[in-house]
C-alpha cells in the first residue's frame, strides 16, 4: 500500500455551499466539520428556541470562505422536519459536542415519530428587490412543507404565489402573510419557521442603487417579529461580509445611521476561527491508516518540532508541546510549520477555511494531493515552500489586501532575483517568505531556528543562509531577530492614493467619465442584423451640472446616463433633462453616483501617482504592487459600468421623455431596436458590412473605386460587365443591383430611380437627393452641403456608401444634371476625376438645368449645328456636352494656338472659362460670336443665322488648327529637299529615305544632325508615325503638346538641319567621283564664304596625298608668314580674304556635272503656307 492510500482528507470545504441548491443533501450533513465557532453559535441559537420572547435573529458576519453558508446548511438540517439528514446531522454533532447534540435531539424529541420541526425557508441574495425574492422563496418552501402531509394546505400559500408575481411587494402585506404562515404553522404542531438568508449584501448593494426601495425597513420588520412571542417562533439568519451599514456607503449619512438601527436589530456574531482553531480542524480532517511503527515515527519527529518551538514561544499562546505535537500529527503529512502556515495565510490571501480545504482537496500542482503522491515514507514532508507554490501558481491573484499584496510582491522579487540558484536555496526562501507574509505572531516568525526546521534537506540551513545573505536576497533584522526576503519599500501606495483623493476632490463625476471612455458603444444587433447596418449608441454621462455642456444634437443615437445623488436631482431629471435632448438619445437615471465616484476617484488617484510619483521608477517591489492595484481598480471601473448596461434594470430609461419598460438585457435590445426603427424609419436595408460603414477599409474603398469605375464604363451591361466575385460585385449587388437602381429596362441595363416603395426602402434617400438636385437649379452645391442630412435621421447612410449613391444619381439625372470641378464645367466625368471626387467631394458640385423661355430658338440653332436635327427636343446637357467633348479632345497645339481667327480664339476662350453649361450657350458664346447674350430679349431671324454661321465656321477651325499644322509641316520638309513636286506623304518618305541612305557617315552628329538623318531613314511603323516622330525630333515634344512659339522653332530646326545635309550629300558625291582616281588616303573638304552685300559662294575640294606634297611648300610658307601676325584675329583675317577672292574668281567657272543639281540655292519659305 503506497502512502497515498494510508491518508483519506475530509475536504468538505473544496467546494462552496449554496443554500438553496445543497438543502437536503446528505453528503453536505455528513461531510461538515462542527469548528468551535460553529459550535459556540449553535449553543446560543439553541437556547433561544425555548424561551416566548428572545432574540432570534441574528448576523453571521464572516469573510468569504469562512464557512457561514455551510453551517447554515447544517443548522437548516438541525432543525428541519423528521428525515435521514436530521438524524445524519445530530450525529456529525454529537461527535464533536455530544452535550449540544443532546439539547437539539430534546427539541421536539426527535425520536417522536411526528416530530413537526421547522418550516425552514432559504434564499440566496441576488441583485433584485429583497420583498419579492423573499416571496417567492416563502411560497416554495411553504409549499414544500405541506406537500406530504395530509390535508387541506394553508391559504397563505396561495397568498406568498401571488405577491411572489408582483413587481413591488408592499412590506405591510408579506409581514402580514409572514404572521398567517406562523398561525398555520402553529396549528400544524410545527416548532417554528426557520428563514436563512444567504449573500444578504447583495440584497442590499440593490437597495443602495434604487433610492425608495424601502426593502430594508421590511428587513427591520422581520427582526422584530423575529424577538416576539409565538407558539410558531420565527428564527431570522442573515449571513453578511460586512456590517450592513457598510453596504450603505455613498448614500449619505442619514441612511447609512438609518441601516446602522436595523444591524442593531440582529445579534451580530463573528464567524472568523482563530489560527488554533482551524489547525484543529485541519487535524480532524485526516484519516490516517498507519502501522504502529510509523505512527510512531511521525509522533516522535511532531513531538521533537513542537519542543523546539515551544523553546521560542512561536506556538500559540493557547496551545502547550505536547498538545502541539499530537495536532501536529494528525496533520500529516503537512510538516508542522506547514500546518501552522496554513490557517493565517489563508485568511491573508483567499477565502480562508474553502481556500485551505481547497488546497487539502487539491491535485493541482503543489496542492496536497499532489505533493503526497510524491512522497516515499513518512520520513517525507510537505514542506512550507510546497504551500508557496501552490499559493503562487493558484491564489495569488486573490489576494485583496494592499498590505499583504506588497509582501507577496516584494517575496515575488526577491525569488526572481535569486535567478539560477541551487533548489535548496530557492526552497529555503519560499519558506520564509511565506513566514514573513504571515507576518509575526509571537515567536512564531522567521527566526533562526525555526529557519532552521524549514531546511530542505534538513541541516542545511545554515549554509544556504549564509549564500542567500551573500546574493542580497535575504537579512537579518537584530532588532526583531528574524530573517526578512524583501529589500522593502519606501513607497507607501496607500498613502499615496489617499493624499491624491484629497487632492482631486470634489472633481466633476460625469466629465471624468466622459473623459475616461471607459463604457463601450451599445450596439443594437436586432436593428442591425434587420437592416444591415451597423448602429449603437454612444454612451455619455453628464449630471445636473453638466447636462447643459453637451449638445442637444449629435452625429449618432446616444444614451445619456444622468448621474443622480438625491430626489432633487430626480426632480431635475424630470422637469428639464427628459426634454433636453433629441429624439435620437435614450436617457437613462443612474443612481449609483456615489458608488461609481469612489471607484473613478482611485483610478484617476493611481494615474497621476504613475504619472508623477518618481519612486516607482526605481522600485521594482512598488512597481508591482502598483500594477496589481491599478488592474484591479481599472477591472472595478470596467466592471461598475458594464453593468450600467448588462444590468439595465438597476436604472430607470426614458425616450421622448416616456419610461421604458427595460429589465432584462434581452428587453434592453428590444427597446434599443424599436427606439432605432422609428428614429431611422427611412434608412435603407444595404446588406453589405464591408462598405456599409463610416470608414471603410483600405481593401473595401479599394473595391468602392472599381465599383465607380465600372458604373462609370460598363453601365449598359449586366452586373456592370464585373465578372466573378470580387468584393465590387457584393457591393454592386446589395446597393444597386438588389434595390433595382441598376436593373434591365426594355432589354438594356442602365440605371434607374429605385422603387419608391420595397424590401430595401431606398425611395425616401431618393427623393431626398431628387429634392437636392431640385435646389441647385439657381446655383451648384457640392454633394457634401447633403451628407450631413443623409447621414442623420431619418436616413442614417453611412459615408462609406454616399459616393456610389451620388454618382448613381448622377448617372440617373446626367441629361439634367451638371458637374463642376472646382467650379470649372465637367462635361464627361474620368477616371482620374472620380478618383478625385471620392478623395475630395467638397471640391465637386453640381447643378440642374431645365430649358423654358425665349431661349429655346436658340436651342434650335444649337441642335442645327451639333446634329443638323433642330426639332429633336434635347436638354441643356445633351447640347453642352458634346461641346464640351470637342473642346476637351482638342490638342494642346488647337486649344492654345492663335494661328485662328479671332471668333474662334473667342469661342475657345468662352468655353474654357465657362463657369455654367446655361451661361456659356446663352451668354458667352453669342458674345464670342459678335452677338448680345441671350437674356430677356428674343433674337430676330438675321441674327441667329449669323451666330450660327460664325460658331460652325469657329469649330471648324479649331478642329482643323493641329492637321493644318501637320500638314505644314509636310510641305516645308518636301521643299526643304527641293521635292515640292511629290504630293503624298508615302513618296516623300520613301525619296529621302534613299538619299539619306548612308549619309549618316559623313557627320560627327553635331547637333544632332546623325539622329534626324537616322529618323528619316526609319522603316519601322506607318507614315503617319514616321512625319509624327520627326516632328518630335524638331520641337523636343509630340507635336500635339507645341505652341506656336515652338511650331516657329521647329521650322526653323528644319532649315537647317537641311542645309546641313545638303552639305553633306556634296561631299558624298565629290568622295564617290574621286574615290576611282585618288589614293586611298585624301579627304573632301567644302569651303564655303559669304560676305556681307555678296551671294555665298563655296567650293569642294579634294585633297590626296600627292596634292599634300605638292602644297606642302607653300602651305608652310603662308603658315609662317601667318605666325608673324599678332592674334588670331588677323591670322583668319587674311585666310578669309583670300578664300573670298579665290571663290570669287571661280564662280565664272562651269561647274562640274555632278554638282549641278546641288549648287541651287536652299530656299525655305519660313511661315509661308502656300510653299
Amino acid at each position: 500500500m503506497s502512502l497515498a492510500d494510508k491518508i483519506m482528507v475530509n475536504a468538505h470545504y473544496t467546494r462552496s455551499v449554496n443554500l438553496e441548491r445543497d438543502f437536503g443533501s446528505a453528503a453536505v450533513v455528513r461531510g461538515y466539520i462542527p469548528t468551535p465557532r460553529a459550535i459556540q453559535t449553535l449553543a446560543r441559537i439553541v437556547d433561544t428556541l425555548i424561551p416566548e420572547a428572545a432574540p432570534r435573529a441574528w448576523s453571521l458576519v464572516g469573510p468569504y470562505g469562512a464557512g457561514k453558508s455551510s453551517f447554515a446548511a447544517f443548522l437548516t438540517h438541525l432543525l428541519a422536519p423528521q428525515g435521514d439528514q436530521v438524524e445524519a446531522a445530530i450525529d456529525v454533532l454529537e461527535r464533536a459536542e455530544p452535550a449540544l447534540a443532546e439539547r437539539y435531539r430534546m427539541i421536539e424529541s426527535v425520536a417522536a415519530p411526528d416530530r413537526r420541526g421547522h418550516c425552514v425557508v432559504v434564499l440566496t441574495g441576488t441583485p433584485e428587490p429583497f420583498g419579492r425574492r423573499l416571496a417567492q422563496a416563502l411560497s416554495e418552501c411553504a409549499a414544500n412543507h405541506w406537500a406530504n402531509r395530509i390535508g387541506r394546505r394553508p391559504d397563505v400559500i396561495e397568498v406568498f404565489r401571488r405577491l411572489a408575481n408582483l413587481d413591488r411587494v408592499p412590506a405591510s402585506e408579506l409581514l402580514a402573510a409572514v404572521a398567517a404562515l406562523q398561525d398555520a404553522l402553529a396549528r400544524g404542531g410545527s416548532q417554528g419557521l426557520l428563514i436563512v438568508i444567504d449573500e444578504l449584501g447583495k440584497f442590499l448593494e440593490y437597495e443602495a442603487r434604487h433610492y425608495g426601495a424601502d426593502d430594508i425597513y421590511l428587513l427591520q420588520a422581520l427582526a422584530e417579529r423575529a424577538n416576539a412571542a409565538h407558539p410558531a417562533k420565527l428564527t431570522l439568519i442573515v449571513l453578511l461580509h460586512q456590517a450592513m451599514d457598510q453596504y450603505a456607503r455613498g448614500l449619505g449619512d442619514t441612511l447609512r445611521n438609518e441601516w446602522a438601527k436595523v444591524q442593531g436589530r440582529f445579534e451580530s456574531i463573528p464567524f472568523v476561527e482563530s489560527a488554533e482553531q482551524v489547525l484543529r480542524v485541519v487535524a480532524a480532517a485526516f484519516t490516517h491508516r498507519f502501522t504502529d511503527d510509523e505512527r510512531t515515527r511521525i509522533i516522535r519527529y511532531c513531538a521533537e518540532i513542537a519542543d523546539q518551538l515551544a523553546a521560542t514561544s512561536a506556538l500559540p499562546k493557547t496551545l502547550d508541546a505536547t498538545t502541539a505535537a499530537d495536532i501536529f500529527a494528525r496533520c500529516y503529512p503537512l510538516h508542522p510549520l506547514s500546518a501552522m502556515l496554513l490557517p493565517t495565510l489563508c485568511q491573508k490571501v483567499a477565502q480562508n477555511e474553502r481556500t485551505l480545504f481547497s488546497y487539502l482537496g487539491s491535485h493541482e500542482p503543489h496542492g496536497l494531493g499532489d505533493s503526497l503522491a510524491r512522497l516515499s515514507g513518512v520520513d517525507d514532508w510537505v514542506m512550507p515552500w510546497e504551500v508557496y507554490e501552490y499559493f503562487i501558481l493558484n491564489q495569488s491573484a486573490a489576494v485583496a489586501d494592499h498590505y499583504t499584496r506588497r509582501r507577496w510582491m516584494e517575496v515575488v522579487t526577491a525569488v526572481e532575483r535569486l535567478g539560477d540558484a541551487p533548489e535548496r536555496d530557492i526552497r529555503l526562501l519560499k519558506s520564509i517568505g511565506l513566514l514573513n507574509i504571515v507576518g509575526a505572531q509571537g515567536g512564531f516568525k522567521a527566526s533562526r531556528e525555526v529557519v532552521a526546521l524549514c531546511a530542505d534537506p534538513p541541516g542545511t540551513a545554515v549554509n544556504t543562509v549564509r549564500s542567500l545573505a551573500a546574493k542580497s536576497v535575504l537579512q537579518f533584522r537584530k532588532f526583531s531577530g528574524e530573517y526578512r526576503v524583501w529589500e522593502g519599500s519606501d513607497f507607501d501606495l496607500d498613502a499615496a492614493v489617499a493624499e491624491q483623493i484629497e487632492r482631486i476632490g470634489r472633481f466633476n463625476l460625469a466629465g471624468a467619465l466622459n473623459k475616461r471612455k471607459v463604457l463601450e458603444p451599445i450596439v443594437a444587433r436586432r436593428h442591425t442584423i434587420k437592416t444591415g447596418t451597423l448602429r449603437y449608441f454612444m454612451p455619455i454621462f453628464a449630471d445636473p451640472d453638466s447636462f447643459r455642456r453637451l449638445p442637444e444634437r449629435a452625429s449618432g443615437p446616444r444614451v445619456i446616463f444622468f448621474l443622480v445623488r438625491s430626489q432633487v436631482d430626480r426632480q431635475r431629471l424630470a422637469d428639464e433633462v427628459l426634454g433636453y435632448f433629441c429624439e435620437s438619445d435614450i436617457v437613462v437615471e443612474c443612481p449609483d453616483a456615489d458608488r461609481l465616484r469612489q471607484v473613478i476617484a482611485e483610478v484617476m488617484a493611481l494615474d497621476l501617482i504613475q504619472r508623477e510619483a518618481q519612486a516607482l521608477n526605481t522600485d521594482p517591489v512598488a512597481q508591482r504592487e502598483f500594477k496589481d492595484r491599478y488592474a484591479l481598480a481599472t477591472t472595478r471601473e470596467r466592471d461598475m459600468l458594464r453593468a450600467l448596461a448588462d444590468d439595465p434594470k438597476a436604472g430607470t430609461w426614458y425616450w421622448r421623455g416616456e419610461p421604458l419598460s427595460v429589465k432584462t438585457r434581452r428587453g434592453l435590445q428590444s427597446a434599443l431596436t424599436d427606439v432605432l426603427d422609428r428614429v431611422y424609419h427611412a434608412s435603407p436595408v444595404i446588406r453589405n458590412e464591408l462598405i456599409n460603414r463610416d470608414k471603410p477599409s483600405s481593401q473595401a474603398a479599394a473595391a468602392r473605386n472599381k465599383l465607380l469605375a465600372a458604373m462609370l464604363h460598363h453601365q449598359a451591361e449586366a452586373d456592370l460587365g464585373i465578372d466573378k466575385y470580387p468584393p465590387e460585385r457584393a457591393i454592386y449587388l446589395a446597393l444597386l443591383r438588389a434595390p433595382g437602381i441598376h436593373r434591365q429596362v426594355e432589354g438594356r441595363w442602365q440605371f434607374d430611380r429605385p422603387a419608391t416603395a420595397g424590401a430595401y426602402n431606398l425611395g425616401p434617400v431618393w427623393d431626398r437627393i431628387d429634392q437636392f438636385l431640385a435646389d441647385t437649379q439657381k446655383k451648384p452645391q457640392p454633394f457634401t452641403a447633403l451628407d450631413e442630412v443623409l447621414q442623420a435621421s431619418p436616413f442614417g447612410i453611412k459615408r462609406g456608401v454616399l459616393p456610389i449613391l451620388y454618382i448613381a444619381a448622377y448617372l440617373v439625372n446626367q441629361d439634367e444634371a451638371a458637374l463642376f470641378e472646382e467650379g470649372r464645367y465637367v462635361p464627361y466625368l474620368t477616371d482620374d476625376q472620380l478618383e478625385r471626387f471620392v478623395r475630395r467631394p467638397g471640391d465637386f458640385a453640381v447643378q440642374s438645368f431645365r430649358i423654358e423661355g425665349l431661349r429655346a430658338s436658340l436651342f434650335k440653332e444649337y441642335s442645327r449645328i451639333l446634329f443638323g436635327d433642330p426639332d429633336c427636343d434635347r436638354t441643356i446637357l445633351a447640347l453642352a456636352r458634346p461641346l464640351a467633348k470637342f473642346m476637351g479632345d482638342l490638342p494642346e497645339f488647337s486649344a492654345s494656338t492663335k494661328r485662328v481667327s479671332i471668333t474662334a480664339q473667342r469661342v475657345r476662350s468662352a468655353f474654357m472659362l465657362a463657369k455654367s453649361p446655361q451661361i456659356l450657350l446663352f451668354e458667352q458664346l453669342p458674345e464670342a460670336c459678335g452677338l448680345p447674350s441671350i437674356q430677356d430679349t428674343q433674337p430676330d431671324e438675321r441674327q441667329l443665322k449669323t451666330f450660327s454661321d460664325r460658331l460652325r465656321d469657329a469649330l471648324r477651325e479649331l478642329k482643323s488648327a493641329y492637321p493644318d499644322l501637320i500638314a505644314q509641316f509636310q510641305r516645308l520638309l518636301a521643299q526643304a529637299f527641293n521635292l515640292e513636286r511629290i504630293c503624298t506623304l508615302a513618296d516623300l518618305r520613301a525619296v529621302l529615305r534613299g538619299r539619306v541612305e548612308g549619309l549618316d557617315r559623313y557627320t560627327i552628329d553635331a547637333d544632332g544632325l546623325r539622329a534626324f538623318i537616322r529618323r528619316i531613314s526609319k522603316y519601322e511603323g506607318d507614315d503617319e508615325d514616321w512625319l509624327s516622330n520627326l516632328l518630335l525630333f524638331l520641337g523636343h515634344k509630340p507635336s500635339k503638346k507645341w505652341t506656336d512659339t515652338e511650331a516657329d522653332a521647329a521650322e526653323f530646326r528644319l532649315a537647317d538641319l537641311a542645309r546641313r545635309m545638303h552639305d553633306l550629300e556634296r561631299l558624298r558625291v565629290h568622295y564617290d567621283g574621286q574615290r576611282q582616281t585618288r589614293d586611298k588616303d585624301f579627304d573632301v573638304v567644302l569651303l564655303r564664304a559669304v560676305r556681307k552685300g555678296a551671294s555665298e559662294r563655296d567650293e569642294v575640294v579634294c585633297i590626296d596625298s600627292a596634292t599634300r606634297a605638292a602644297i606642302k611648300t607653300t602651305k608652310a610658307a603662308i603658315e609662317a608668314r601667318l605666325a608673324e601676325l599678332l592674334g588670331r584675329d588677323l591670322q583668319i583675317a587674311v585666310l578669309a580674304e583670300i578664300v573670298d577672292q579665290v571663290l570669287d574668281r571661280e564662280r565664272s567657272v562651269v561647274p562640274h556635272q555632278e554638282d549641278a543639281d546641288y549648287d541651287k540655292p536652299l530656299t525655305l519659305a519660313i511661315g509661308d503656307d502656300n510653299g
